[in-house]
């Protein structure tokens, strides 16, 4: 009886001793996954175009990739940045007339609008019939009134690409009809689009789904126009809810490409497919437009006690914003405001303004779809996640030995005193044995 109860404690301490153990050890190694939160970046849809972006517009933060910044074919979505080109150096009011080299690309088998020698059209119209219409003689005399030829639209084209960041573009045309040397990326295609729809002019003549150029000094009938933006039109059987931009473009050498804007609440996505085949760009752009908007959030940053911010960052829902984390450039200090670059498991997020406390206006005026606030110091660089991580692991392997050798003193202390018993049970018997 003696030994079974002996062995029963003994039993009971070295399981105690184990939880004791365990409990000092890493909760990710024992404890289930929490499904309401949200550590690693989402994983995007499976699409059948070649080449993907899903850009986030108001914070820059790249929600899903595909090949994206592989030079591809753009075909006609390369008038959107043509038609900005256009806004920014002609009055809506301005005329343009259409000269032999533009009426030569009138012709069947190209997008145009049968203008004819010498016709005269509002630049109002010619940006209708660019971004509704898709019609490269519009495209070229434009081009040649601005720039004086095509070759030197073209080159303030790429000029105006490499300033927003493109890296893998090069323009020879401002309709996007097939050339070798006409290329671009589903990413530098979003970034250009990112820059576009912050044009008031531009989203405007997007918003008409159909418009129409009355008589002109050559024409006797007006031309109704249409868009072919099929997910633009909300109540069509392929409008997609809060598409309020985009453009269409095919040739043999692009196949499809799509490029579209979409808003819902606070978020502003742009979606990037290339390459695509039958119906793929229209559900394709569907699908990852989908995928944004179920799986991410905005998130405002707040003011700190040591600085202030301005700015907003893109999250996976149910993320922690502790789990972000930041990176400052070399020598920066609030005394001379900064940006910072947030980071969310490896992926960029977004941006903040950072100054001396009281410089900037509260972070929370900035519109967000998320009631959450931080402080920056909330938020550790990845030097810093680095240290902690490093620090954090050697505290639970000190802990963890801590426990093994409160197991390995329990273990002595019941042995001993079972050594002691057996001494007091041998002379107890060896007593009774003289009595």
């Amino acid at each position: 009886m003696i030994r079974k109860n002996s062995a029963t404690r003994t039993f009971l301490c070295l399981l105690l001793a184990f939880v004791f153990a365990a409990s000092c050890l890493p909760q990710t190694i024992f404890a289930t996954t929490d499904k309401k939160t949200v550590t690693t970046w989402p994983e995007g849809p499976e699409n059948n175009s070649g080449a993907v972006c899903l850009l986030d517009a108001d914070t820059g933060a790249v929600l899903y990739d595909k090949n994206m910044d592989e030079q591809r074919y753009p075909a006609s979505i390369t008038k959107i940045l043509t038609a900005l080109l256009i806004i920014e150096n002609k009055q809506m009011t301005d005329t343009v007339t259409f000269g032999e080299h533009a009426v030569s690309e009138s012709i069947p088998g190209n997008a145009r609008i049968n203008v004819q020698l010498g016709e005269t059209i509002t630049v109002e119209d010619a940006l209708h019939a660019i971004l509704l219409a898709s019609a490269n003689e519009v495209c070229t005399q434009l081009a040649i009134d601005i720039a004086g030829s095509e070759e030197g639209f073209a080159a303030m084209m790429n000029e105006r690409a490499a300033a927003l960041g493109c890296t893998n573009t090069h323009f020879v045309n401002a309709n996007g009809l097939p050339d070798p040397n006409h290329y671009t990326s589903a990413h530098d295609m979003a970034l250009i689009m990112q820059e576009c729809i912050k044009n008031e002019t531009f989203c405007r003549i997007e918003s008409d789904l159909t418009y129409t150029i009355q008589p002109t000094n050559m024409t006797s009938t007006p031309r109704d126009l249409q868009n072919h933006h099929a997910l633009l039109f909300q109540d069509g059987q392929w409008g997609y809810k809060g598409a309020f931009a985009g453009k269409t473009g095919y040739t043999d050498e692009a196949h499809n490409t799509l490029v579209t804007a979409a808003k819902r609440g606070n978020m502003t996505l742009v979606c990037v497919v290339l390459t695509c085949d039958n119906l793929d760009y229209i559900n394709d752009t569907r699908t990852v437009l989908d995928f944004g908007y179920d799986n991410f959030t905005h998130y405002t940053l707040k003011n700190a006690k040591k600085e202030s911010l301005s700015g907003v960052v893109t999250l996976p829902k149910n993320a922690k914003i502790e789990t972000a984390t930041y990176t400052d450039p070399d020598g920066a200090s609030v005394e001379e405001p900064y940006t910072r670059q947030y980071f969310f498991d490896d992926h960029f997020i977004g941006t903040a303004e950072v100054s001396a406390p009281g410089t900037v206006s509260d972070s929370s005026s900035v519109s967000s779809d998320s009631s959450e606030e931080t402080d920056s110091t909330d938020i550790p660089t990845p030097e810093e996640t680095k240290k902690i991580s490093f620090l954090s692991t050697l505290l639970y392997i000190l802990l963890g030995l801590n426990g093994v050798a409160f197991l390995i003193l329990i273990i002595v202390v019941i042995n001993n005193a079972r050594k002691r018993r057996k001494r007091r049970n041998r002379r107890r018997n060896n007593r009774n044995k003289r009595h």
